[in-house]
């Protein structure tokens, strides 16, 4: 028998575990009751594993896991993917307003699924970019996690939202926190329009994608660097605390 059963066993339980391994051989979806979760999540059997991959990195490497010395009331999750990182700030903070943005209309449709029991999450079909536009998602083959957003109009168009619209639509002043996964197009808006936003976000969550879009580091620390924002780090993303607005420590 192969030694992944056991492995999976050993970190998700024995009926998980085992429901999980059968259904990834299979390329099937798992429905998963997990006791630190409030409901069941969806769990796709893919070849890529990158769904079993995020919730991995969420909930047991505990990647956003990091220091929020404010009881949060305001959310947005950019690239929600299927609604993982949604998921564990609703269950950490239940009392904040979540905003989940997901591009793809795959993991947008899944992301629906897992999120349909939290009333503080309001999941939309969109993308982030510097100004408001219909844009285009393109898949390079970097698998489900990873869907490139490019300017203009295309086979997969959609509607492209500025942080600045979100913080409107959710009638916000600041953004407590702040998750950013978007594969690249952390350059665009960080190049221009971050003066909207970045000064009236508390905390960042980011993770830059130069492989994906060369120049996506050097715009966010270009930008940050205008501001006072102090920087730790958590797995593969930057933690980035604004010091004008609130003590990290």
């Amino acid at each position: 028998m192969s030694t992944k059963i056991f492995e999976h066993v050993k970190t998700y339980g024995l009926s998980n575990g085992i429901q999980l391994y059968i259904n990834r051989k299979l390329k099937k979806t798992s429905i998963v009751k997990f006791p630190f979760l409030k409901y069941p999540v969806e769990i796709r059997g893919q070849k890529t594993r990158s769904d079993l991959t995020m919730f991995d990195q969420i909930f047991y490497s505990k990647e956003y896991d990091v220091h929020v010395p404010i009881d949060p009331k305001v959310i947005v999750d950019l690239g929600a993917n299927v609604g993982f990182g949604s998921i564990y700030f609703a269950n950490r903070f239940p009392n904040a307003s979540i905003f989940s943005l997901e591009p793809n209309v795959e993991n947008y449709a899944v992301a629906c699924n897992n999120l349909k029991h939290y009333q503080n999450v309001k999941m939309v079909h969109g993308a982030i970019w510097n100004t408001s536009e219909e844009i285009h998602v393109v898949d390079k083959g970097f698998g489900e996690a990873s869907f490139i957003i490019e300017q203009g109009k295309g086979a997969n168009s959609i509607q492209a939202y500025t942080i600045k619209k979100v913080m409107d639509t959710m009638k916000a002043e600041y953004i407590d926190i702040l998750k950013i996964d978007i594969e690249g197009s952390e350059r665009e808006i960080f190049e221009t329009g971050y003066e909207e936003w970045l000064p009236f976000s508390k905390i960042m969550i980011i993770e830059t994608h130069d492989r994906y879009k060369k120049g996506a580091s050097k715009a966010v620390f270009n930008a940050i660097s205008k501001y006072d924002f102090s920087l730790e780090l958590s797995g593969e993303n930057l933690v980035f605390y604004n010091n004008n607005l609130l003590n990290p420590y």
